[in-house]
C-alpha cells in the first residue's frame, strides 16, 4: 500500500509539472483597474519567467483597437514596453497572449482608466478657448461698428 501510495504521489508531482511551468502576469503599467488623470506614454507587462509576447491589444469601451508600438518577436523575455499615443478619457483593457518555453499559449488582460486629462493642459485649453472667444468678440463688434458706418453714408441721399 505505501508503494501505491509513493508511486501515485510520483506520479502526480510528474503530471503537474508542466502546470508548474507556467509563467503569469506580475505586473503591468498602468496596473490593473488604474484611475489615471493622464493618459499613459506607455504600456508595460512583467512576467514571471522569460515568454513570447505573440499579442498585444489595447481596446476602449467601443472595442476600437488603440495604435501601439507592438510589433510580435521570437525573442523571449520577462519584461515588454510598447509605447502608446495620447489617449483620450475612456476605459481601456489590454489583452495580451504569450507563449511559453513549452510552447504553451496563455491569455490574460487588465484595464485601466483615463479619468481625466492633465488640469494644467484643460486650463490651459478652456484659456485659449476663452481668447479666441474674445477675439470673435472683439471682430463682430467692429464688423458690427464699420456696417453702421457704411450705413450712416447713406442716409443724406
Amino acid at each position: 500500500m505505501k508503494n501505491y501510495i509513493s508511486i501515485l504521489l510520483v506520479a502526480t508531482a510528474f503530471l503537474s509539472a508542466p502546470v508548474f511551468a507556467h509563467t503569469t502576469l506580475k505586473s503591468s503599467t498602468p496596473t490593473n483597474n488604474a484611475m489615471l488623470m493622464k493618459s499613459p506614454t506607455n504600456v508595460a507587462l512583467s512576467f514571471g519567467s522569460d515568454v513570447r509576447l505573440v499579442s498585444l491589444a489595447v481596446l476602449n469601451d467601443k472595442s476600437e483597437e488603440v495604435a501601439t508600438s507592438f510589433v510580435p518577436t521570437m525573442e523571449a523575455s520577462q519584461s515588454f514596453t510598447y509605447d502608446l499615443p495620447a489617449l483620450m478619457q475612456n476605459t481601456y483593457t489590454v489583452s495580451w497572449t504569450i507563449m511559453g518555453e513549452d510552447g504553451h499559449k496563455m491569455k490574460g488582460d487588465f484595464s485601466f482608466m483615463v479619468h481625466a486629462m492633465d488640469k494644467m493642459e484643460s486650463m490651459n485649453d478652456m484659456k485659449d478657448m476663452k481668447d479666441m472667444k474674445d477675439m470673435k468678440d472683439m471682430k463682430d463688434m467692429k464688423d458690427m461698428k464699420n456696417k453702421e458706418m457704411d450705413h450712416s453714408q447713406h442716409r443724406g441721399h
